[in-house]
């Protein structure tokens, strides 16, 4: 790339693997912001590549940002792939920084980098504790539908009023946390343009979908797990298949979608026209309504226009 190391990381939660690409020499260093950067300012890197580890790398995320060096995440089952091509089979945190830094190496510089686009971290928070709350709300008032028992229904009952008005302040922080900052503002009420998106689904897209806007209508659908993967072999052509992706991103499109087939012309149309016409099953139109729906958010974002001014 430039003469400087390509790094893979392996993360943990007290510790960080680190391997220079060409080397098999893995130096470990504390997960903290001090050790990060005085690592960096030793080495400095022209690509730090690292998986997503449920949030453990953030100090090394923040640290990069901070010094403005190129990372990548990669993807688990990109890994997993180069893993098996290598027929290596023992998994430790070196083997797995050695991997890293030789996938980055050899997969994504051949591919061409882009910047990792970060979200923020505050927003997706917030919108993942909104998953957690309504998933626990949902599971609380299942139970409450069954349970006959004064003393559970009451305790049942006081758990419910508590997650819900926790649910109120989450949501109320995640409309004030897009609201103080007027190009996410500006981004919402551009998603918003789009009927069947409500402040929860935009807010949602900003938090878990920063790319939105900057990929293509193909790549961003792959990303979200929208994109149907072919299976063919021979004269046998299984059936596509989505998945994988951002479960948190195809929730909210699920639910938006749902409204769109019912409030949006465009939409509404859309999927009359695969169900009657074209005889497809109700799920695999409204899983097309919300890959569309998708193509179309991220045209709006990339273009800054509102929907009802576009070509719909």
């Amino acid at each position: 790339m430039t003469g400087k190391p390509i790094v893979g990381v392996d993360v943990a939660k007290d510790w960080l693997d680190l391997c220079r690409a060409g080397t098999t020499r893995v130096e470990r260093i504390a997960n903290e912001p001090k050790a990060i950067a005085a690592w960096l300012e030793q080495v400095d890197p022209a690509l730090v590549a690292f998986e997503p580890t449920g949030g453990h790398e953030r100090r090394l995320r923040a640290v990069l940002g901070e010094r403005a060096t190129l990372f990548v995440r990669v993807h688990p089952n990109d890994l997993i792939a180069f893993r098996r091509s290598r027929a290596i089979k023992a998994k430790t945190d070196a083997i797995d920084a050695t991997l890293i830094a030789a996938f980055a190496a050899e997969e994504l510089v051949r591919r061409g980098l882009k910047p990792s686009i970060v979200a923020d971290e505050t927003l997706r928070e917030l919108a993942a504790r909104r998953r957690q709350l309504v998933d626990a709300l949902q599971a609380e008032r299942c139970r409450l539908a069954l349970a006959q028992a004064k003393p559970v229904r009451q305790s049942l009952t006081l758990l419910i009023d508590t997650l819900a008005s926790s649910l109120d302040s989450v949501e109320a922080e995640i409309a004030a946390g897009v609201a103080a900052n007027p190009e996410t503002a500006s981004r919402a009420q551009l998603l918003r343009s789009l009927k069947g998106i409500g402040p929860i689904s935009a807010s949602t897209l900003i938090a878990d979908l920063p790319e939105l806007g900057h990929l293509s209508g193909k790549q961003i659908a792959a990303l979200v797990g929208l994109a149907p993967h072919t299976k063919q072999s021979g004269k046998v052509k299984n059936r596509e298949r989505t998945g994988f992706g951002r479960p948190g991103v195809r929730r909210v499109l699920f639910n938006a979608a749902r409204s769109a087939i019912r409030h949006n012309p465009t939409m509404k149309a859309f999927y009359q026209r695969l169900v009657f016409q074209n005889q497809r099953p109700g799920k695999v139109a409204l899983t097309a309504v919300m890959r569309k729906m998708l193509v179309t958010l991220n045209a709006i974002a990339r273009d800054k226009q509102a929907w009802n001014l576009q070509a719909a």
